[in-house]
C-alpha cells in the first residue's frame, strides 16, 4: 500500500489556469480539487492517468517560395512518444505544392489517429532562367 497521495497541477484546458490537486492512492484517484469548470477535472484525471502532449515545428519543403513548412500533429500523443514523433519528423522532407491540413505524415510515432498535417498552403515555384 502506498498511501494517500497528492499531485499538483495548473488546467490548460481554459484560459483561467486553474491550480489544481488530485489526491490518489496507487492508482486510484480519490478526489480533484481546484478547478473552476468540468473541464478541469477531466484535464486532472487525462494528466494522471494518461498525459499526452502536442507540439508544433517546421520541415524543409522543396520547391515553393519559402524554405521550411510550418507542421503540427493533428491530436496530443503521449509524452513518452514525443520523441519518436520529433524524431520522425526530423526526417520528413516536403514537395511543394501543399495545402494547409494535407497529412504528410499519417499514424506519427506508430500512435494511430495521430498524423502530422500542414500548417500553411504553400504552391509550386517554378524557376525561369533568362
Amino acid at each position: 500500500m502506498t498511501g494517500r497521495q497528492e499531485q499538483h497541477y495548473v488546467c490548460i484546458s481554459c484560459p483561467i489556469g486553474c491550480p489544481l490537486r488530485l489526491v490518489h492512492e496507487g492508482d486510484t484517484i480519490l478526489e480533484i480539487e481546484g478547478q473552476e469548470c468540468n473541464r478541469g477535472a477531466k484535464y486532472a484525471r487525462q494528466e494522471f492517468t494518461d498525459p499526452r502532449r502536442t507540439f508544433s515545428t517546421t520541415v524543409p519543403i522543396a520547391g515553393a517560395v519559402y524554405g521550411r513548412l510550418p507542421v503540427k500533429l493533428s491530436a496530443p500523443v503521449p509524452r513518452q512518444a514525443i520523441p519518436a514523433a520529433m524524431d520522425a519528423i526530423r526526417h520528413l522532407r516536403a514537395e511543394a505544392p501543399v495545402s494547409l491540413g494535407q497529412v504528410l505524415l499519417r499514424d506519427v510515432a506508430g500512435v494511430a489517429g495521430v498524423d502530422v498535417v500542414a500548417c500553411r498552403t504553400m504552391d509550386r515555384v517554378m524557376i525561369t532562367l533568362s
